[in-house]
């Protein structure tokens, strides 16, 4: 890809995401405050945590190259902060962040894999070791809602800090299309499958819990197309996505809905390191 094409990606990834962090101000901010559950400065959570990541790019920037690279990182460490649970430490956060961020600096040279997915499966990790396990927000926990159909498009779930919202996820798509480089056969592959399998699951269980799962879609739309991490050639991508499909399905049974998608992309950006994989 291009310097030139790649800065236009990387823009337009970042115009794209704005909105769900717009959005993460109202649903993990306003309305926590509102139920007086969090003070005014915790409105702007989801705003610290993508503030953090981007001052920690440009000071690792500066120390490496001496001057600040607008490239693909801005997006990584921006997706990092919007699919952290709401739950996180600020502490864990910064410390966790910060140790992990400048050990794939080394790591890079020696494996592939998708570095989104391998940061956010660590921090939250260490992050519930200390905290209760939970993607719940406090006002998530401590009322029940009957949410409509509409509530959901727009992101009033469980899931990641700012990324919650299906409405904003297919809106993105739907722009992203227009990009040559951008790898569209993926998302809709990864969704059509995860559909198949959950509509299967509800036709035998009658439990359509797991059928919208927005973490699904957002995560399948930004991190699983990732460039450096993910197949260029069609055909790999379209068996890979079907792969990534499954796999998540799967975790989502046994294990968690949220962290299948990022947990299934990050098993299958390994491939390339091994022989059998170099089609990719």
């Amino acid at each position: 890809m291009k310097k030139y094409d790649t800065k236009k990606l990387v823009i337009q990834n970042i115009c794209l995401l704005l909105p769900f962090i717009i959005y993460s101000f109202y649903k993990n901010g306003y309305l926590l405050y509102e139920k007086k559950l969090i003070n005014f400065i915790n409105i702007f959570k989801p705003l610290y945590l993508i503030i953090f990541g981007i001052i920690l790019k440009i000071l690792v920037d500066l120390i490496r190259y001496k001057k600040i690279k607008f490239d693909y990182e801005f997006v990584y460490v921006l997706l990092l902060g919007m699919i952290m649970p709401y739950n996180i430490n600020y502490i864990i956060y910064i410390i966790s962040f910060t140790i992990i961020y400048i050990l794939t600096i080394f790591i890079d040279k020696y494996i592939k894999y998708n570095k989104v997915c391998l940061m956010y499966l660590i921090i939250i990790m260490i992050n519930f070791n200390f905290n209760k396990y939970t993607f719940m927000t406090p006002l998530e926990e401590n009322y029940s809602f009957s949410f409509t159909f509409f509530d959901l498009l727009i992101g009033r779930n469980i899931g990641g800090i700012a990324s919650t919202s299906i409405l904003f996820s297919l809106f993105a798509y739907v722009i992203l299309l227009s990009n040559y480089y951008y790898k569209k056969n993926i998302p809709f592959t990864i969704n059509i499958t995860y559909l198949v399998c959950a509509f299967i699951y509800y036709l035998v269980t009658k439990n359509s819990e797991l059928i919208l799962n927005s973490e699904l879609i957002f995560g399948s739309v930004f991190v699983s197309t990732l460039p450096i991490y993910s197949p260029y050639k069609e055909k790999t991508q379209i068996i890979e996505s079907i792969i990534i499909g499954i796999l998540t399905f799967i975790i989502s049974i046994n294990f968690n809905s949220i962290i299948a998608i990022y947990l299934s992309t990050f098993i299958l950006s390994l491939l390339p390191n091994i022989k059998w994989f170099k089609f990719r």
